[in-house]
């Protein structure tokens, strides 16, 4: 494959900056929550509940916004989002200020997560664009595990560090450090150009065919985009007088150039609303979009992790802090290997492996715990089931449902798809969140891991059916193969 311009880089990255916030502000309360707790007379829960709840409404929200603005212009609005967030929550003078401030965090968090994966699907060759699809959730990984390594002086004992001569609590600054990287993605995706594929489907095919030569160089393959290749054939068409001159969006001479239009309607292309998704040519594609990011919070990932601060102590790790960077350094460093072998291996195969995997991890871990285990190896055998379910969701689970959404959507159902989508992922974390102390009182720690272990494995039956390769496909391909044409 030639070599790719400086640039379709620099955009990734920094698009990537949004994910990194998404995955630090979700991370960021772990370990200060209750310095957070003690210093501003509130709950810690409900500072979380705030997060997702503002999560879930960004995600539902940003969607529509991306077909009105473009999802680069749409990332770009959301920095103004996660910078009121962070700021909301280091200056904060009280506990309903900083509950304003993770709300905030919360809908640029969620809108993020929904952006991010579109704009890199949108703007990458189709030889690499799974691997970079991929980098979304090792981004994410990156912002927990930095969330986490901030929060290390709490073992140290550092309370507070004193700054221009006064003393300031270190949650404070923890909540703060995500403010750099909010202003520095505003600056830098200033200098992107905005998605080639929004702007074909926008109509201006001449814009788009410049974003992708200035993207992907020499390995710009126009017959991959079959609408810039009827775009051609239609001015050529005109200029032999066949045909009417194409119109002056098309041309690239929108008048919505430089902003948003006002009813999703962009040259010659429509989004179509929430409606839309209950039609019965999308059936097939709106279950497997709304399956994907579902059964990825019922394999039970976000309860498990939280619930394995025990199963270290058992292990002899006393140190929750460490156990959780233990976690965070793993499913970074098996996401990275996920990235890696996207390309070749295939995300239908990924994504199977990963929930069988998921499933064999929670059944072994729930057989130690029920039958007669000698303590000294409970505590080890347990920590090595942790290890190897974080081991399998990073490989599949984890990176697949970001990167696969953008792929499979249809671009004139892609904002509200890919809200709906993604909104489920947030909303059932919510939901599975509230169920699981009922599930430990009714069915304890191991049937809890038993129910998520089957969950696993009717996941993994279900994609082995139901789920598609989009490997090396262009996305026109995929969606004729799942909608028709």
């Amino acid at each position: 494959m030639p070599r790719l311009p400086a640039l379709l880089y620099f955009a990734a990255a920094s698009a990537l900056l949004g994910s990194l916030l998404f995955g630090y502000h979700l991370g960021v309360l772990n370990t200060c929550q209750t310095h957070v707790e003690a210093d501003l007379h509130g709950s810690g829960g409900i500072l979380v509940t705030g997060f997702l709840m503002g999560a879930t409404a960004g995600s539902l929200l940003s969607g529509r916004l991306a077909d009105r603005c473009g999802p680069r212009t749409a990332s770009a609005l959301n920095t103004s989002v996660l910078l009121a967030g962070a700021a909301l929550s280091t200056f904060t003078g009280g506990f309903w200020v900083m509950l304003a401030g993770r709300v905030a965090a919360g809908l640029g968090s969620g809108a993020a997560s929904v952006l991010c994966p579109r704009y890199l699907a949108e703007l990458s060759p189709v030889a690499i664009r799974g691997s970079l699809g991929t980098l979304t959730q090792v981004t994410v990984n990156v912002g927990i595990l930095c969330s986490y390594l901030v929060g290390l002086p709490y073992e140290q004992g550092t309370d507070t560090i004193t700054l221009f001569g006064h003393q300031v609590q270190w949650w404070r600054v923890m909540f703060g450090a995500a403010i750099v990287p909010a202003l520095v993605q505003f600056v830098a995706l200033a200098r992107c150009p905005e998605s080639p594929l929004w702007l074909m489907n926008a109509g201006q095919t001449a814009r788009a065919e410049k974003a992708l030569r200035r993207l992907h160089g020499h390995a710009f393959r126009p017959q991959d985009y079959p609408k810039l290749q009827q775009a051609g054939a239609a001015a050529a068409a005109a200029a032999e007088g066949t045909q009417p001159l194409l119109s002056a969006a098309e041309q690239g001479g929108s008048s919505h150039e430089g902003g948003c239009t006002s009813s999703g309607q962009h040259g010659q292309h429509r989004s179509l609303g929430w409606s839309a998704l209950l039609q019965p040519r999308y059936r097939r594609v709106m279950v497997l979009a709304s399956a994907i990011p579902l059964l990825q919070q019922l394999s039970g990932i976000n309860s498990i992790v939280f619930f394995s601060t025990k199963v270290f102590e058992q292990a002899g790790l006393q140190s929750p802090i460490v156990g959780s960077i233990a976690v965070g350094a793993t499913n970074l460093g098996f996401t990275l290997v996920a990235a890696a072998l996207m390309e070749r291996a295939g995300r239908r195969f990924l994504l199977i492996m990963s929930f069988s995997g998921m499933a064999a991890c929670l059944a072994t871990l729930a057989a130690f715990m029920l039958l007669p285990t000698p303590k000294s190896l409970e505590g080890a055998a347990s920590l090595a089931c942790i290890m190897g379910f974080m081991v399998c969701f990073a490989l599949g689970a984890g990176p697949i449902p970001f990167l696969v959404l953008p792929e499979i959507l249809p671009q004139e159902i892609m904002g509200t798809a890919q809200a709906f989508c993604t909104s489920l992922n947030w909303s059932s974390n919510i939901l599975i969140g509230a169920c699981f102390p009922v599930m430990l009182s009714t069915l304890g720690i191991a049937g809890s891991y038993l129910v998520f272990a089957a969950l696993c494995a009717s996941s993994a039956l279900f994609f082995h059916r139901h789920m598609v390769e989009t490997k090396g496909q262009t996305v026109e391909a995929i969606h004729v193969l799942l909608v028709g044409s």
